[in-house]
């Protein structure tokens, strides 16, 4: 009896399909890509925009950083991150607070 339970529980696990799907992906930034800014801003108040990852096409895609003028007086650029979820890591985009 302990050899037919075995052997259907093993037909069973054999039979189901696995949804589970391990993927690498390597994400650096393009070679020369300007993570720092090459020196003073070009405006009064400038804010320098490191560069992100933006989803575009069911792909993420570089995007070079950028000098920008704040949203509002006293604003802060709060920086893009990769947040860990279940089912991967995702790009949170930066924001200004």
């Amino acid at each position: 009896m302990k050899l037919i339970t075995l052997f259907f529980a093993g037909f069973i696990f054999i039979q189901s399909p696995s949804t589970a799907q391990h993927i690498r992906i390597r994400l650096d930034f393009p070679v020369g890509a300007s993570v720092r800014p090459g020196g003073n801003g070009p405006f009064r108040g400038a804010v320098w925009i490191g560069p992100e990852w933006r989803w575009q096409r069911g792909q993420y895609v570089y995007v070079p950083g950028y000098w920008a003028k704040p949203k509002r007086r006293g604003a802060i650029w709060a920086p893009g991150y990769w947040n860990s979820t279940r089912r991967g890591f995702v790009w949170i985009p930066g924001r200004w607070r």
